[in-house]
């Protein structure tokens, strides 16, 4: 899907682009999405403008509509540096929808497209990186292995006054050099905002734009293109999540929903271009989920959500019938 047919397809209202004076060429495109980060995006913005490299890069910036002063801080940092910042203000009635929840899908979508670097970074409105050499370090690392697509670094996670603590996210962080076949088979999932990568196709996929897990489909797409490595060498950014505890039996149905859509679309995808193996491979992946999903609901007695689970499980895992 071209960027034409993405706005016929999801844009009501015309995308505001703030005025800039940004280079045609720069290397490195940094797409930063923000909405209601007012304590957090002055951080994230100066971050990526400190950051020293011997290239040009720039900086999308997707403001979503907030309903704080994000919109105000964006464009202050927008008017103070038009020379990095392409600033695009976003109307709430190009959000797309997923499983009933508004995404910002839109948004990124839409930094992607307008894109002008040869290669891709991302930092949410409410991260920060902490290595101002980071960027450089990313490029260097392509210079010296050309069958790379995609390399990344460590993370920590801090709470909302930016305290450091231990979550589970970051047990799940590789730390080691990643195949293009385990990429497109997600079996590491490095965090997006860690990753820089090529920017190796224009078009995005349909499929890809109907997930809420954009990262674990854009991951495996990058797979076709070559191989991942870790870099130790950039001092690992800050990802910011609220302290809490265990997800909600809602927020775990969703879950659960966005990881059994994520793997449809991703076999539906993969049977298009023909790749059988891979679109089995996600068909079972998503058996899996609805194996696991059925066990949380009867833990939970929902007895209903279980049987429905089941029975999808068997469905997925023995016969050729589609369903959500």
């Amino acid at each position: 899907m071209n960027f034409n047919q993405f706005k016929e397809k999801y844009q009501k209202f015309e995308v505001e682009e703030f005025p800039n004076k940004v280079t045609y060429s720069p290397l490195v495109s940094v797409l930063v999405q923000t909405y209601n980060h007012e304590n957090y995006i002055r951080e994230c913005l100066d971050s990526i403008l400190y950051q020293k490299t011997d290239f040009d890069f720039e900086i999308l910036l997707g403001e979503d509509y907030s309903t704080d002063t994000t919109r105000e801080i964006c464009k202050d940092y927008a008017e103070k540096n038009p020379e990095n910042i392409r600033l695009f203000l976003h109307h709430p009635d190009n959000k797309i929808i997923i499983n009933g929840v508004s995404t910002g899908n839109f948004n990124a979508f839409y930094n992607f497209y307008k894109a002008q670097g040869k290669y891709i970074a991302f930092c949410e409105g409410d991260d920060r990186w902490r290595d101002p050499f980071k960027l450089q370090k990313h490029i260097n690392s392509f210079k010296t292995n050309f069958r790379l697509v995609m390399n990344y670094h460590s993370y920590i996670t801090v709470d909302h006054n930016s305290n450091l603590f231990q979550t589970y996210q970051m047990k799940l962080q590789p730390i080691g050099n990643i195949s293009g076949t385990q990429l497109l088979e997600g079996k590491f999932h490095p965090l997006l905002s860690t990753t820089c990568f090529k920017k190796v196709f224009n078009e995005i996929p349909l499929e890809m734009t109907q997930v809420m897990n954009v990262d674990t489909f854009l991951i495996s797409l990058l797979g076709n293109f070559g191989d991942a490595i870790y870099l130790k060498n950039i001092f690992p950014s800050a990802y910011r999540i609220h302290k809490g505890g265990m997800w909600s039996l809602k927020e775990k149905k969703q879950k659960y929903l966005s990881k059994i859509l994520t793997f449809t679309k991703l076999e539906e995808f993969y049977l298009s271009q023909g790749n059988k193996r891979l679109s089995q491979f996600y068909r079972d992946k998503k058996a899996n989920t609805f194996k696991m999903a059925a066990v949380f609901y009867f833990l939970n007695l929902n007895f209903f959500q279980f049987i429905q689970n089941v029975w999808n499980y068997i469905k997925t895992k023995f016969f050729n019938l589609k369903f959500l």
